[in-house]
């Protein structure tokens, strides 16, 4: 799918939310709380350590960070890295570095077990066209997706939804994948977001529950 066409076409899309929570929803803006400034001013810190995370062609200015994952820069599917088989994730040496996120994570965040926790930034003018991670069949919220910061001039466009409204002072979002979207960095500066994958702690689906109630009322007549 071309990018620009994409983009116009569902921009300004609006999305009929149901009156209940189900998990087939594109997003949800969760009601949890961050250090998201400060871990944005770590993560800039080691901005040069940042490797280019997919080499498929349909991205430009993407690059990632694990802060948990086989290593340091295994960005992508454990498949990508069959010399890895075997190996357990963990904590990589991003969490030195970086140790504000890497407590938040570990004592805070509602989740109880990581598989990939990464750090990823869309240059200026970067951009990731259309696409979709699901297997076409299943439509659920699969990912937390956070953004430390998101500039004005930078969205990510789900097809016949709309916008997902990030906030650049720190969003944390549970996402469905399994849509078609992209992501337009047309602003100045970069753009940093989260996006872990791991087990939830139990009390998550309460707080998806909460977060979808007072989403709702605010959101729809």
């Amino acid at each position: 799918m071309e990018l620009e066409t994409f983009f116009n076409e569902h921009v300004d899309k609006t999305y009929n939310w149901p009156e209940t929570f189900t998990n087939t929803i594109p997003y949800l803006p969760l009601n949890i709380d961050g250090p998201w400034k400060a871990i944005l001013e770590e993560i800039k810190r080691v901005d040069h350590l940042f490797v280019k995370h997919r080499d498929d062609g349909y991205s430009s200015g993407w690059s990632s960070l694990c802060l948990h994952g086989l290593c340091l820069t295994c960005t992508d599917a454990d498949s990508i890295y069959p010399e890895l088989a075997g190996t357990d994730k963990h904590w990589t040496e991003l969490a030195d570095m970086c140790p504000i996120a890497a407590d938040y994570f570990k004592t805070t965040f509602p989740y109880t077990a990581y598989d990939r926790l990464r750090f990823m930034r869309l240059a200026p003018g970067g951009y990731i066209t259309p696409h979709n991670d699901g297997d076409g069949i299943h439509f659920e919220i699969a990912a937390i997706n956070i953004s430390l910061n998101n500039p004005d001039e930078c969205k990510m466009v789900m097809e016949n939804i709309g916008t997902v409204p990030f906030k650049d002072s720190g969003t944390v979002m549970a996402f469905n994948n399994a849509y078609n979207h992209c992501v337009w960095n047309r602003s100045d500066e970069p753009r940093y977001h989260m996006i872990v994958h791991g087990a939830p702690h139990w009390q998550f689906s309460n707080i998806m529950q909460q977060s979808y109630r007072q989403y709702i009322a605010q959101n729809t007549q």
